[in-house]
């Protein structure tokens, strides 16, 4: 007997399997828990647990440091070596809708889990409580990142990133959901710089980069001398990777004529210090750029630094900022 499908029921078939494919690739992409039913195929991944899981406050943050393999003895640094990972240089609200008006104060959690991390802890990489938001505008959207605390590494099982982000109301009961987000990694899938990621209120813009064959720098920052820090002065600090020019991570923003100095070492507090460089073509380039304008005269002032990146040590250089220097230290290291 020809068991053979009639040529329309197997077409029928077939486009019923590709959207089918199509429906899952959707999935597998990122889950929105304000588009996704529960029970899909996400949450047997994991991802409406873990959106859950994002706000336990029990839940305990990684204790794997940056520059966690350099100072390990010659026998444990034999199984270090450079793995993929994942540079994140912004996150910003592209769009907001449902009834939600500029500017919005905004708290919660992006995080980042990966393998490094046995226990999958979380990597914090924006977080601000309800009672502290930051406030973004129109103008300014941009989400005031502070870490990852470490490199998230996408090698082997390449983890995700996770987000609540809340908009904050007169009253708990009149805060707004702004994103809800789990976004499985997959390795060399998310090679390209910008992607957009819709929610029920707003579309997020992440701008990040694969880096093949990693090492992980991690960044101080210490005033050394010269007179006082210009009065008026304002500006940022921001580290490039490569040839991108047009993607940066901001490591400090200035303004009123303060530096955030600790007083017994002079280490300046940066607002985020570790950065994924390619080990054998890449570079990191710090600059500083500073404007100061008082009643005589207006001051413009600019100085990089590149440094060639090391399986492990640290690299040192100076930038001038008019009559004063910052050494910046590089601490560069392998992945265990």
């Amino acid at each position: 007997m020809d068991m053979d499908p009639p040529p329309a029921r197997g077409r029928r078939y077939e486009r019923e399997t590709v959207r089918r494919r199509l429906r899952q690739e959707s999935l597998d992409r990122y889950w929105n828990p304000n588009q996704h039913e529960p029970d899909r195929e996400a949450v047997r991944a994991g991802e409406y647990y873990a959106y859950n899981r994002i706000w336990d406050t029990e839940e305990i943050t990684t204790n794997v440091y940056p520059t966690h393999v350099l100072h390990l003895h010659a026998g444990q640094f034999n199984d270090a070596r450079a793995r993929d990972a994942l540079q994140i240089f912004s996150i910003k609200v592209e769009s907001i809708r449902g009834g939600l008006r500029w500017p919005l104060d905004v708290f919660g959690m992006v995080i980042a889990r990966d393998v490094l991390d046995i226990d999958r802890k979380r990597n914090i990489i924006f977080a601000h409580p309800r009672s502290n938001p930051q406030t973004i505008t129109e103008e300014h959207p941009y989400l005031e990142l502070t870490g990852p605390a470490r490199a998230v590494v996408t090698s082997g099982d390449p983890g995700k990133i996770e987000n609540v982000l809340k908009v904050k109301g007169a009253t708990e009961s009149d805060d707004r959901d702004l994103s809800l987000l789990v976004l499985p990694l997959k390795n060399r899938m998310y090679c390209e710089y910008d992607r957009y990621y819709t929610s029920k209120h707003s579309t997020l813009e992440l701008t990040f980069r694969h880096i093949d064959n990693s090492v992980e720098a991690t960044i101080g920052a210490r005033l050394i001398g010269g007179s006082s820090w210009p009065h008026g002065l304002q500006g940022v600090m921001v580290a490039r990777i490569s040839d991108m020019e047009d993607a940066e991570v901001s490591l400090l923003a200035f303004g009123g004529g303060k530096l955030h100095v600790v007083a017994d070492d002079s280490m300046i507090k940066l607002t985020r210090r570790v950065v994924s460089v390619e080990h054998r073509d890449g570079e990191l380039k710090v600059s500083i750029v500073a404007r100061c304008e008082n009643d005589e005269q207006v001051i413009s002032v600019r100085d990089d630094i590149v440094f060639t990146p090391k399986k492990n040590g640290r690299t040192s250089g100076v930038l001038k900022v008019g009559a004063c220097k910052i050494q910046l230290t590089v601490a560069w290291s392998l992945f265990n």
